[in-house]
């Protein structure tokens, strides 16, 4: 690749170590090749914000994942995976898609394939990881980031209360919110919250019926239970009125400016 390096930008400046990073990352010396991925994560996706060195390294990392260059194919999917969805958020989608399109291809492929091939270290989190690098890879909005266990913060559409979706626990719920609070406090739990219930099958909505069928088919229980939950309804501690989950997640993620079109690259 003939790219010049040192005129892009990473997280700590010019990104013309990034070719040396990805060649260590293949080395035979795990511990080399540990740190050289804890370093791309860092320069490249630091803290999920992503810079104009991040794009141009999509098409190495697609050669990792397609094995042409030797390296972790995992790590490379799940790099490229944060960087095409801080893409996502940053530009109208399928912008650097359209830059790289044979790169997506190549990971997209390879998402698909770990996928079916369904090892995973984690029964559930490893799984979720995966199906969010898959979507973002297809440019679909939101959920290429919001798969996880995690908190919500979301706004009930009968009331307008601000409440939390609380994801984290064995048994996810809804509680309220202050919207004026600034710092959560560790381990602070307040009322019992309210359920959130799961899904049927043929109640989930786009795109949780692939995403199940993949989750299953992989083998990955846990994380098929939880999509039919994050795709589920909930009832608001305010009004005690129903709502489904989806559509208020949905609605506190911000659309991607049609500007910032510069920070691709090339």
């Amino acid at each position: 690749m003939t790219t010049g390096w040192s005129r892009h930008a990473h997280a700590y400046g010019p990104a013309d170590d990034v070719p040396r990073l990805l060649a260590e990352a293949g080395d035979p010396d795990p511990d080399v090749a540990e740190e050289a991925w804890e370093e791309l994560w860092s320069s490249l996706c630091h803290q999920g914000t992503v810079y104009p060195a991040s794009f141009l390294a999509l098409p190495l990392l697609a050669d990792i994942a397609a094995s042409r260059r030797p390296g972790d194919q995992h790590q490379a999917i799940a790099l490229a995976g944060r960087i095409v969805a801080g893409a996502n958020r940053l530009h109208q989608s399928g912008y650097v898609r359209t830059r790289y399109p044979e790169a997506f291809g190549e990971l997209h492929r390879a998402a698909l394939h770990h996928l079916r091939k369904g090892r995973f270290d984690s029964e559930e989190t490893d799984c979720l990881h995966l199906l969010q690098d898959l979507l973002a890879f297809e440019g679909v909005p939101v959920w290429d980031d919001c798969l996880l266990p995690g908190l919500h913060d979301v706004v009930c559409p009968c009331c307008s209360a601000s409440l939390e979706l609380d994801f984290c626990e064995e048994q996810p719920g809804t509680r309220r919110r202050d919207p004026e609070e600034q710092v959560r406090r560790l381990n602070f739990k307040g009322p019992a919250p309210a359920p959130i219930r799961p899904a049927g099958l043929s109640e989930l909505r786009p795109p949780a019926p692939r995403l199940h069928r993949l989750a299953v088919h992989a083998g990955q229980p846990a994380a098929a239970e939880h999509l039919t939950r994050l795709f589920g309804r909930t009832t608001c501690p305010d009004c005690d009125e129903e709502f489904s989950v989806p559509p208020q997640i949905e609605a506190q993620v911000p659309e991607a400016p049609s500007t910032l079109r510069q920070q691709a690259g090339g």
